[in-house]
């Protein structure tokens, strides 16, 4: 799925089916002791093999494999140590960073890692990459010594360590001879990451073969002797296979999980998603109610948002008012049940308002991942209240961004995967229209919120973006109904390090290994 400017995004809403098989040996270096072959099974192919147009979530593995990163991102969150040892802000105001690079690094082509090489390589991303709304701030990226790169922001952007991991893939480092053929890197790797793209044995879109990279600078990281994704487009395939002993592990959906651990296998998982409808004609442009709060509100008080997740996600959610995941900056634990069930107080605001039968509106949604199984069963809800939706049901994410971007629709259905606030007010809250604000709707309270926290030092950034997320719920913008976990069976006999987190997958790079 497209990664932003869906971001956070829907590429987190990706079926990723995993398989590991002959996972012999539990040494720590390729050669020694490693494991033999670790096969992955995705159930799709990469959008591309290029960073910095590769889809956040669906296309991680394929490029975290052979490219390395500025930075790590932990299953807790935290950033650490990747290519770069020390790291951090200059002065006030989040605008200017720095970080320096370890020394005698070396791309998997045999060529130096250098400062010039790394600065080249961010500037490319922030330029070309699908991520150009969250470094849109990025001004410029100066190498300031043989090992030290300085990146200098326009305006506050306080995600700068988040981008440079391998989560969020900005810092995913392109060699020089990558950046001088564009076109070679949507098939090929230039990296300095734990193992190379071999492309004899690789076709694209049927399966990708990573073999180790001679020249890496942590021979410890590389677990297995080749690691096999495999492009399988049937998830209830992918389980079978590891049912079966076949394969090792495979993301499942909500349906799949009760399968899986039946059958013996591990089942792991964090929120990772939340979806709902979106009231993106909050200045009625379209549908005049919309500019109404209490038309807002109305909506949101009409629907079960508890029946709705036990439906459709069953134990494997929670129900919620927000847009923003537990574990993240902007997740206010106080407005998950902002808006409880109250049909009667949604027809009485819907009186107030001078809509007391209701008004009719158009809706676009996504046929994929549940995002459509949430919205109708909203529009079913809403009809309670006398609110009919007309709505039109996508079957691509390429189709879903067209319309959402296209104005003709005062309501979209949404899924959107956990952000950090800076993140999301880029695309949900500033005056610029996305696909998640195709109106481009203004709040100068909100804006100068944003303003402050985006500028803020990183230990008050947390309570200044709840507020925000308070201040958006409050307005209601949109009908957040529930939040989804990101699951994952595997067996736990032959894997270990096989850890999911909010806004985090297993580490295959670094962190998945043959028990």
């Amino acid at each position: 799925m497209s990664r932003r400017p869906l971001t956070g995004g829907l590429a987190t809403l990706a079926v990723l089916a995993l398989a590991a098989t002959a996972c012999s040996g539990s040494g720590t270096g390729a050669g020694s002791g490693a494991g033999d072959t670790l096969t992955v099974v995705a159930a799709g192919a990469p959008a591309s093999l290029d960073p910095a147009k590769a889809n956040v979530g669906s296309d991680n593995w394929f490029v975290n494999l052979a490219y390395d990163t500025v930075l790590r991102q932990g299953p807790n969150g935290k950033v650490a140590p990747g290519l770069a040892t020390q790291w951090g802000y200059v002065g006030t105001g989040n605008t200017d960073f720095t970080f320096t690079l370890r020394s005698g690094l070396k791309f998997a082509d045999g060529t130096p890692l250098d400062a010039r090489a790394v600065a080249a390589s961010l500037d490319y991303s922030r330029k070309n990459g699908l991520n150009v709304s969250w470094t849109s701030a990025i001004a410029s990226v100066t190498a300031t010594g043989p090992l030290t790169v300085r990146m200098h922001c326009s305006s506050p952007n306080p995600i700068l360590p988040q981008l440079l991991t391998q989560v969020l893939m900005v810092g995913s480092v392109i060699s020089p001879k990558g950046l001088a053929a564009p076109a070679a890197m949507g098939t090929h790797s230039f990296g300095a990451g734990p193992y190379v793209l071999d492309a004899a044995e690789t076709a694209t879109g049927d399966h990708y073969t990573y073999t180790p990279n001679p020249h890496y600078w942590d021979r410890k990281k590389i677990h297995w002797k080749k690691v096999v994704i495999k492009v399988v487009a049937n998830p209830n395939s992918a389980l079978q296979a590891v049912r079966t002993g076949q394969a090792d592990a495979l993301a499942v959906t909500a349906d799949q999980a009760d399968t899986a651990a039946s059958a013996g296998l591990k089942v792991t998982g964090a929120p990772n998603i939340f979806m709902g409808v979106n009231l993106a004609d909050r200045q009625g442009t379209l549908a005049k109610p919309l500019r109404d709060l209490r038309v807002r509100r109305a909506l949101n008080y009409a629907v079960d948002r508890a029946a709705i997740t036990r439906a459709v996600v069953r134990s494997h959610g929670h129900p919620t008012s927000q847009i923003s995941l537990p574990g993240l900056d902007g997740f206010a634990a106080d407005y998950d049940n902002r808006y409880p069930y109250d049909p009667g107080k949604a027809r009485k605001l819907l009186a107030e308002a001078g809509y007391p039968h209701g008004f009719r509106l158009k809706m676009e949604t996504q046929g994929f991942f549940g995002i459509d199984l949430v919205s109708q069963a909203v529009v079913q809800q809403w009809k309670q209240i006398g609110v009919t939706a007309d709505v039109t049901t996508d079957t691509s994410v390429g189709q879903w961004l067209a319309g959402a971007t296209s104005k003709k629709y005062p309501a979209l259905g949404f899924g959107y995967g956990g952000a950090a606030g800076y993140a999301l007010s880029l695309d949900w809250m500033l005056p610029h229209a996305t696909a998640f604000n195709p109106f481009a709707t203004s709040d100068p309270e909100l804006t100068r919120m944003l303003n402050t926290a985006a500028a803020a030092p990183a230990g008050k950034q947390p309570a200044l973006y709840r507020d925000v997320m308070r201040f958006v719920v409050d307005r209601a913008w949109f009908v957040s109904v529930l939040r989804m976990d990101g699951l994952f069976a595997y067996n736990s006999r032959k894997l270990t390090g096989f850890t999911a987190a909010p806004s985090y997958i297993p580490d295959l790079a670094w962190s998945v290994a043959p028990r």
